[in-house]
């Protein structure tokens, strides 16, 4: 009995010296939290700054110069977003493997072959003095609070072992350029053209890839493109994966005639990767003639969304064709030149040595033809693939056009009125954005912003040869002649991916945008009524009715399935009104069956390459449903029924195997979760659940409040992964009353308090209005001063 007495006690001693050595480790981590009130001396700074933080941990900067602002800015990011900071660096340089190992070296060749760091320091080097101050002050400022830094280095440092460098002010034109290849990534949809050979199809290409225009796609396979397919393949397979997919978000701009004020409104919502943290961090930043608020970026030393104290702005993406790829052949009688028209010419080489955390070096050798970088040279596959005697080049603006993009993003910043802010996008170059403005006298309009190609021959939906003569760029667009819409006489102006241009624009745009649904679902929102106020467009953001829903149901109007489960779900759908509202089921049944059916129907489309091009593809949805589909199988349009509705049967058996059969307890925010994941500890068995900040969401792809997940993913294919981090409603009449939301939290940090304060906040569709003044924020807010030395 003493025995176990003893035993027991030597176990409850064991259990409290852990928990004392756990408390004492979480007591150290929580050390390097950011200092948020008192008073710090930091070099760099010109005058006295003072940061205010709201309860959210919203800083709110007051500066005497505006130099200092951007100097503050710096040093936020890096005391609430450090890690984020320092992976924006390191991914942009090519650098990732040496923090994290080898599993990043296909994302490391792919930036050193593209030639990422070279392509910032020469946008660096030919900014004008103020964009280079501006950039220098920011980089001052994230140095700044790393020598203030005090405590325990975030844990994601101390996992990895690694310690973060120095910034340096050419760093900060890294994360647009990966924003830029995030956002321009329709060379990717070319290669999938080509590596489905003779299976690509005019009508299939018209499925996958449909042109709203009406025009039919002008593909045909011919047998000399094997090389071209086979290396689309060994690429594919080679990639990286990409940060994000590149179409999404949504805006508008209504003028004063239809609002309560009499002022414009103006609303904003940027959908890419969601994540912990997330990309945007809020801050509102006021120095003498000058106040910014709203989305900056860590890493970019300006708002990239926002307002100034005359103008509101915001943009989407255009789906510009603003790359392409060109399969090069190489002389057969000198591996170190390729064929051009009339000869062959030598390629461009370079050595690029990559770091590797526990690792011997690497080094590659890095080629670019006439036509741009080769990106065939990032994997050791994929170049052997190539060794037939061919290579594939990448075309991108910033290769052939000097880049002085942020140098445009700085004057957005401080331009006075809707003029001055058109004038500033004149040297935007990349990525190519639609962006819609207002200022407050009352001006309203819609402009796509960047360089869009001009090309020697007809646009091509596949690669080009590049040894043929009439094939490359041959300029840009001009800025006179890209689309542009000001004071529309019909009171808004508005966009959500969808083609900007109609089809007799005499430029090539893009092959394909993004589905019409959500724009009509604004167009018809914005049209109801007069008299708009913040809160009827904060709700509209938050709008979870999809118009393809609505329309798919009406399509599958001849189905009468026998099966009474079968029958009764689809029933349920017809009663239904279209709302992806996170509390109900049928948004389940209906997800689940357009998944199950758009995976049969590729399976017999494109065979074994069909898992690849699974995601949301309406029009061949609504074929099969309408009973139009060449892949139904035999039979017309009983064939498209009876397939219809075996994915339907299949869709509830899915979701029985998941959630029960109990049909009244199903709900769609059950399987539609935003589940924020940090990108360090996410997939760690123990630890990743421990940060789960998950909410549920309303939405779907289709609705103008977008939740976009992974239909190709087994085990969470409707995870919302993808949606808008940023929201903000600007009204003209009194900017400090405009709307704002982040998720899901402003800090990067895991132990604080600020790390996912928001998300329930976001999920719900509610916004929070930044201070105007010291006193707004009250007393009891944690404020800290900063000093020159």
């Amino acid at each position: 009995m003493r025995a176990l007495r003893w035993i027991g006690g030597v176990l409850a001693g064991l259990v409290l010296l852990v928990a004392a050595v756990g408390g004492a480790g979480l007591l150290y981590l929580r050390t390097g939290l950011p200092q948020t009130e008192g008073t710090l001396r930091v070099a760099g700074l010109e005058g006295p700054v003072e940061i205010v933080r709201d309860g959210f941990g919203i800083p709110h900067v007051w500066a005497s110069a505006e130099r200092d602002l951007w100097f503050a800015l710096g040093f936020l990011h890096a005391q609430d977003r450090l890690v984020q900071l320092e992976f924006t660096r390191l991914i942009g340089q090519g650098r990732l493997a040496e923090a994290v190992g080898a599993r990043a070296l296909p994302l490391d060749r792919f930036n050193r072959v593209l030639g990422l760091p070279q392509e910032a320091r020469r946008a660096y080097a030919i900014a004008d003095a103020d964009t280079r101050a501006q950039m220098d002050a920011y980089a001052a400022g994230a140095n700044a609070s790393l020598a203030a830094r005090g405590g325990a280095w975030p844990v994601e440092f101390l996992w990895m072992g690694h310690r973060p460098e120095r910034w340096e002010g050419w760093h900060t034109l890294l994360w647009g350029q990966m924003m830029g290849l995030t956002l321009n990534a329709g060379w990717r949809d070319a290669l999938m053209r080509a590596r489905l050979g003779d299976r690509l199809t005019p009508d299939l290409f018209d499925a996958l890839w449909p042109r709203d225009d009406g025009s039919a796609a002008a593909v045909s396979f011919d047998p000399a493109d094997r090389a071209t397919e086979k290396l689309a393949g060994a690429l594919l397979d080679a990639l990286p994966a990409p940060l994000g997919p590149p179409t999404a978000s949504n805006e508008w701009v209504v003028a004063g005639s239809r609002t309560a004020s009499g002022k414009p409104i103006l609303a904003n919502d940027p959908h890419l990767n969601l994540g912990a943290p997330g990309v945007w961090y809020l801050v509102r930043l006021e120095a003498p003639g000058a106040v910014y608020a709203g989305a900056t970026a860590p890493g970019a030393p300006a708002l990239v969304l926002g307002r100034n104290a005359n103008i509101a702005w915001g943009f989407t993406t255009t789906n510009a064709d603003a790359s392409d790829l060109f399969l090069e052949r190489v002389d057969p009688a000198d591996a170190t030149r390729y064929l051009v028209p009339g000869g062959s010419r030598a390629f461009e080489t370079r050595e690029e040595i990559l770091q590797i955390r526990g690792e011997r070096p690497q080094t590659i050798v890095v080629r670019r033809t006439r036509h741009g970088a080769v990106i065939s040279d990032i994997d050791p596959i994929a170049r052997a693939t190539a060794g037939d005697g061919h290579a594939m080049a990448l075309a991108l603006p910033f290769m052939f056009a000097p880049d002085r993009t942020a140098q445009a993003l700085m004057k957005l910043n401080r331009a006075k009125d809707a003029r001055e802010a058109v004038a500033a996008t004149r040297d935007w170059l990349g990525p190519v954005q639609n962006m819609v403005y207002a200022d407050t006298s009352g001006t309203i309009g819609l402009r796509t912003v960047g360089a869009v190609p001009t090309r020697a021959t007809a646009p091509s939906p596949l690669p080009y040869r590049g040894w043929m003569r009439e094939v490359g760029w041959t300029g840009f667009v001009p800025f006179e002649e890209m689309p542009s819409r000001e004071n529309p006489p019909a009171g808004f102006v508005s966009n959500a991916n969808d083609r900007v241009v109609a089809a007799n624009w005499p430029h090539h745009l893009g092959f394909s945008f993004d589905p019409t649904y959500r724009q009509r679902r604004i167009v018809e929102v914005l049209g109801s009524r007069t008299g708009q106020d913040a809160a009827f467009h904060e709700a509209l953001l938050a709008d979870a009715h999809s118009l393809f829903a609505r329309e798919a149901v009406a399509a599958a109007a001849q189905l009468a399935p026998t099966e009474l489960r079968t029958r009764a779900a689809l029933e349920r759908l017809r009663a239904w009104d279209g709302r992806m509202d996170r509390t109900r089921g049928e948004p389940l049944i209906f997800a689940a069956w357009m998944r199950e059916l758009t995976r049969r129907t590729l399976e017999i489309a494109a065979g074994d390459l069909s898992e690849a091009l699974v995601r949301e593809r309406p029009r061949l949805l609504l074929d099969v449903l309408n009973g139009r589909s060449k892949w139904c199988g035999d039979g017309g349009e009983a064939a498209c029924a009876r397939a219809a509705e075996a994915a339907l049967a299949a869709a509830l058996d899915w979701i029985a195997a998941r959630h029960g059969r109990n049909v009244a307890a199903w709900q769609w925010g059950a399987e539609h979760r935003a589940p924020f994941d940090n990108p360090v500890f996410a997939r760690l068995p123990l630890i990743g659940p421990l940060l789960d900040v998950g909410v549920p969401t309303h939405g779907d792809y289709y609705t103008v409040n977008r939740g976009g997940g992974r239909m190709s993913e087994a085990a969470h294919p409707f995870a919302h992964v993808h949606g808008a981090g940023y929201r903000a409603v600007y009204d003209l009449a009194d900017l400090d009353a405009s709307l704002f939301v982040i998720a899901p939290g402003q800090s990067g940090d895991i132990l604080s308090t600020h790390w996912r304060d928001m998300a329930a906040l976001w999920a719900d569709g509610r916004h929070v209005r930044l201070a105007r003044s010291r006193v707004e924020l009250g007393e009891d807010s944690r404020r800290l001063r900063l000093l020159p030395p």
